[in-house]
């Protein structure tokens, strides 16, 4: 017996592209950026480029707003198509059809984190804690 289950954990390197095909079913695709987990001479991590496919889940795409820079998980399986391009060229690609998807956290931009620290800054009380909370 032999299995195809892959899981991506990567942030995504662009808005999700969402396209309705001639037979109503939508496709959203984008690639997420994943991290070796080793390190360089010069101290970088080297990265690569999952590109992900879904099918008929647009409407998760939407729903959470997912964009570039957003952390997510992805399952589904590995798989490879080929097909001859307009040149009569002979090309090959890989791309996870992804089964499931989860959003793990939005990309917070610098603008965003100021003004969540100016909030907490200006409202004393949503970052003090009454000594009768601490569990010590």
């Amino acid at each position: 017996m032999s299995t195809n289950v892959c899981t991506f954990v990567g942030r995504l390197g662009d808005n999700p592209e969402i396209t309705t095909m001639p037979n109503g079913k939508e496709r959203v695709r984008f690639s997420i950026a994943v991290d070796r987990n080793y390190k360089r001479e010069d101290g970088s991590r080297p990265t690569d480029w999952i590109p992900v496919v879904i099918w008929g889940s647009a409407n998760y795409a939407r729903k959470v707003h997912l964009g570039k820079g957003d952390k997510v998980c992805v399952t589904g399986r590995w798989e490879i198509n080929n097909w001859t391009d307009n040149d009569g060229i002979p090309r090959t690609t890989g791309a996870l059809n992804c089964t499931g998807i989860e959003l793990t956290g939005h990309r917070t931009t610098d603008k965003n984190q100021a003004a969540q620290e100016g909030a907490a800054a200006t409202n004393p009380e949503s970052n003090t804690a009454v000594d009768e909370d601490l569990p010590f």
